[in-house]
């Protein structure tokens, strides 16, 4: 009977619940979701400030050792280097202070109070209770020297991983001075190639315009034609636009320019041009021994090997935690206080003490801690030497890869040289003999645009070659030599 009240009551809930379903099977729509509100930053004043670069010369016109000496001064990445180089050197320095005592003063104050409740009872006839409260104060100042005595070299070679690793970093802020030597040299030659194609151009459209005037000269006296005007229009409008592109392309060069030599983008130089600048004969490449030997005074080779010999001290420093240390402790101390018993007994002591301490610790178990300390520290050591030894091939390879670019640079300077006199020739018959009626203005245009690309080429070719010679001074290591950066 409970059980079929029981079935009768469930369906009467199932129905009921069913009854409060809707009829319809399509959802409501959803309510539209607000924009939401834009995260608006604030504005920082202080990030649209650079401060004024002091020593500029707006009238002077500034050579490849005047604008390297601006870098050196303005440059962050140089400035940072020398940071951590500082870094590193005191780095040195703090291990170097293990060596001496340590002199630690202290001072320790403190209070007490107890309270002490007493009930006596002698002999089930006299009950006494009674109460005490004893204080104390009092103030001991110590003063507690440690020093570390001997320790079988683990200091030593701590101090000399890292005096090392101050190499590394000093070879590092040398890499890093080069190489703002190099990219300030390679941007200089490169604006001044600009600034030369820009003139070249501009000197392209001149000739251009004596062209249009020749073929109009030619028309009104009944022996040209409008092909011949229409022509010469065609190579003023292209002339026209290789100038203005040329103008483009310089402006972005001063601006690698500047940004090589740490200035922002709004100051404003005068560069020397460096057009008639000598290039390097081809007997001034070194030789394979030269190119051999350059690998001694490479700064990250240096750095390398220094930090080969920074993990080799680290096995010596883990092997030195197999052995004691001898360490020595001292301490004097003096204080006063105060003993206060219930009132009754008041007492101020003064208290000085020293004591001296010699000790030693063995380490006798540590669960194979310093037997994988030392696996890994040989890794280190193995990882480091790998890494020497793929950065000098990596360095002897770019050497050579340098060498040649500047050999190949110095011959197509000489190819260069060779193709614009032809081109000048060519173009300066071309038009007189079209002046005279001897040619078509076909040849005419033809040769003029000839002698634009010959002269664009010569221009890149003579930058090309002092790019490589510096590329190559830099991949050397004698990129800062005073003979490389001579005018």
């Amino acid at each position: 009977m409970r059980r079929f009240l029981f079935s009768t009551l469930c369906i009467g809930l199932l129905s009921g619940c069913l009854s409060t379903l809707p009829t319809t099977s399509t959802p409501p729509p959803p309510a539209p979701l607000s924009a939401p509100q834009p995260f608006i930053l604030p504005i920082e004043p202080n990030l649209a400030f650079f401060p004024e670069v002091e020593g500029i010369q707006t009238d002077h016109e500034y050579d490849l050792a005047e604008l390297i000496h601006l870098a050196q001064t303005h440059n962050p990445a140089t400035r940072i280097a020398w940071q951590e180089a500082e870094q590193a050197a005191l780095a040195a320095g703090m291990v170097k202070s293990t060596y001496l005592p340590m002199i630690t003063a202290s001072v320790i104050a403190g209070r007490q109070s107890f309270h002490t409740d007493h009930n006596i009872e002698l002999a089930q006839l006299v009950n006494i209770k009674t109460r005490s409260k004893d204080t104390g104060h009092g103030v001991v100042p110590a003063l507690t020297l440690s020093w570390l005595l001997f320790d079988f070299g683990r200091r030593d070679a701590a101090h000399q991983a890292a005096l090392e690793l101050s190499t590394a970093q000093q070879a590092k802020f040398n890499t890093a001075h080069q190489l703002t030597v190099f990219n300030v040299a390679r941007h200089y030659f490169e604006y001044n190639a600009a600034r030369q194609k820009t003139q070249l151009a501009h000197d392209h459209y001149q000739q251009s315009l004596r062209l249009i005037d020749a073929a109009q000269a030619r028309l009104e006296a009944g022996v040209g034609t409008q092909i011949d005007l229409a022509q010469a229009k065609q190579l003023t409008a292209q002339a026209r636009l290789v100038w203005v592109q040329h103008q483009g392309v310089e402006r972005d060069s001063y601006q690698g320019l500047v940004g090589a030599m740490g200035l922002v983008p709004t100051t404003r130089l005068q560069i020397k041009n460096t057009a008639d600048r000598p290039l390097p004969p081809m007997q001034a490449i070194p030789s394979e021994v030269e190119l051999q030997n350059a690998l001694m005074q490479r700064s990250d080779l240096i750095a390398a090997d220094a930090v080969v010999r920074a993990a080799e001290q680290d096995i010596n420093f883990v092997k030195a935690d197999y052995l004691p240390t001898l360490g020595l402790m001292a301490v004097a101390a003096t204080g006063t206080g105060s003993f206060n018993a219930n009132n009754a007994v008041v007492t101020s002591p003064h208290i000085k003490g020293n004591a001296v301490f010699l000790g030693m610790s063995v380490p006798i178990y540590d669960g194979g801690l310093r037997r994988q300390r030392l696996h890994a520290a040989e890794s280190k050591v193995q990882a480091a030497r790998d890494i020497l030894q793929q950065t000098k091939q990596l360095a002897f390879r770019e050497i050579h890869f340098a060498a040649n670019a500047l050999r190949t640079a110095l011959e197509a300077h000489e190819a260069s040289q060779e193709l614009l006199a032809a081109a000048q020739l060519t173009s300066l018959a071309a038009q007189e003999a079209y002046e005279v009626g001897l040619s078509s203005m076909m040849l005419a245009t033809e040769s003029a645009n000839a002698l634009l690309d010959a002269t664009q080429a010569a221009a890149t070719a003579h930058a090309a070659a002092l790019t490589a010679s510096a590329n190559l001074a830099f991949v050397m290591g004698q990129i800062d030599a005073a003979q490389v950066l001579a005018e």
